[in-house]
C-alpha cells in the first residue's frame, strides 16, 4: 500500500511504513512459534499418543490372554477397581515414602557435599569426581551390586556386622530391613545428581552479596540461610523436581533387589504396573496404574513448585 502526497504541486508517492512494521511485527510474533513447533510435534508424538493411548486402554476390558484387542467399554470401571484395591494403596504407600524419605535425605546429603568442596578443600577435584562416579553407573549394575553387598551369607555389609558384634540380617528377606537396602540404594546411587546440579549453581553465584554480609559481620549459618539458599532455589527446585519425577517411579533397584517383596513391603506402583502387564496381561488394569502414577507425580510436583515459589515471594 501507498500513499501520496502533494508538494510543489508534485504528486510524490511514498510506502506506507505503517503495513510494512504491522508484517515485521507479526513475522516478529510468528518465528518463536514456527521455532517451538518442532518441539511441540515431537512431545505430542512421544507424550500426548501414549497418554491418550493408556487412557483408551483403561477405559475397555482388555486382557491379551483373552484377546489382542480391546472388548467391551467399560468407564471408569477399571480406575474404579483400581482405587479399591489394597494392593494398589499399599503400593502408594511404599512408591511415596520411598520418593519423600529418599529425595529429602539426597538433597540433605547433596546439599552439605556441594557446600564442602565449594568452601574449598585439600583434594576438592578428585573428591568432586568420586562424589559424580555414582551417577555414571545404570540402575541395573547399581542394583546388582548391592544385592551381593546385602547377601545374608557373603555381603560385605553383614560382614561389617559381624565385626562389630552384630547377627547377620537377612536384609532381603524381611520387609524392614528390605525397604531400608532400597533407601540406601537409591540414595546412594542419586545423590550425585543432586550434588552435580548444586555445586553447578554455587560456582555461579555472585561475590559481592558476600563480601557486603562479611563487611556487615554475617555469620556463616546466616550467609546460608539469607543468601545462598534463596539464590539457590531455581537450581534447588531443578534438582528435587528431577529426583521427585525419577523416584516416583522406581522399578530397575525394587526389581533386582526385592521384585517388591516381602510380603509387598517394597512393592512400588512401577513393580505393581509390570505384574499387571507382564503377569497377568491385564493391558486395562495396567493403563489405569499408569494414569494413576502420572496424577501421582504431576501432583507432587505441583506442590513442590508452588511451596518453593511460595516461600520465594514471602
Amino acid at each position: 500500500m501507498t500513499g501520496t502526497v502533494r508538494h510543489g504541486g508534485a504528486a510524490a508517492r511514498l510506502p506506507d511504513w505503517r503495513a510494512d512494521a504491522r508484517r515485521a511485527r507479526l513475522r516478529a510474533r510468528l518465528v518463536p512459534y514456527v521455532l517451538v513447533a518442532p518441539a511441540v510435534v515431537v512431545l505430542a508424538v512421544t507424550v500426548g499418543y501414549p497418554i491418550l493411548f493408556n487412557l483408551f486402554a483403561s477405559l475397555h476390558r482388555w486382557n491379551l490372554i483373552e484377546s489382542d484387542l480391546p472388548e467391551a467399554f467399560v468407564g471408569f470401571g477399571t480406575m474404579a477397581k483400581v482405587l479399591a484395591d489394597p494392593h494398589v494403596w499399599n503400593a502408594i504407600r511404599v512408591t511415596m515414602t520411598i520418593t519423600v524419605v529418599a529425595v529429602a535425605v539426597e538433597f540433605l546429603i547433596g546439599l552439605a557435599l556441594a557446600l564442602t568442596v565449594h568452601e574449598g578443600i585439600v583434594g576438592g577435584r578428585l573428591f568432586r569426581t568420586l562424589l559424580v562416579a555414582p551417577i555414571m553407573a545404570t540402575p541395573l549394575v547399581i542394583a546388582l551390586v548391592f544385592r551381593l553387598m546385602f547377601h545374608s551369607e557373603f555381603g560385605i555389609v553383614n560382614h561389617a556386622l559381624g565385626t562389630l558384634g552384630f547377627g547377620p540380617v537377612l536384609w532381603l528377606a524381611r520387609p524392614l530391613p528390605a525397604f531400608v537396602a532400597i533407601l540406601t540404594t537409591e540414595i546412594w546411587h542419586n545423590t550425585a545428581f543432586v550434588f552435580l546440579v548444586l555445586i553447578g549453581a554455587l560456582q555461579m553465584l555472585p561475590k559481592e552479596p558476600y563480601e557486603a554480609a562479611l563487611v556487615e559481620g554475617a555469620t556463616w549459618v546466616q550467609r546460608l540461610r539469607y543468601i545462598t539458599l534463596p539464590m539457590l532455589r531455581p537450581a534447588i527446585l531443578v534438582a528435587l523436581l528431577f529426583r521427585v519425577v525419577f523416584a516416583i517411579r522406581l522399578f530397575d533397584e525394587v526389581y533386582v533387589l526385592t521384585r517388591g517383596g516381602p510380603a509387598g513391603a517394597t512393592e512400588t506402583i512401577s513393580i505393581l504396573l509390570f505384574k499387571s502387564a507382564f503377569e497377568v496381561f491385564d493391558v486395562a488394569h495396567a493403563a489405569a496404574l499408569s494414569l494413576l502414577l502420572l496424577v501421582l507425580t504431576s501432583g507432587l510436583a505441583l506442590v513442590l513448585v508452588r511451596t518453593l515459589y511460595r516461600r520465594a515471594a514471602a
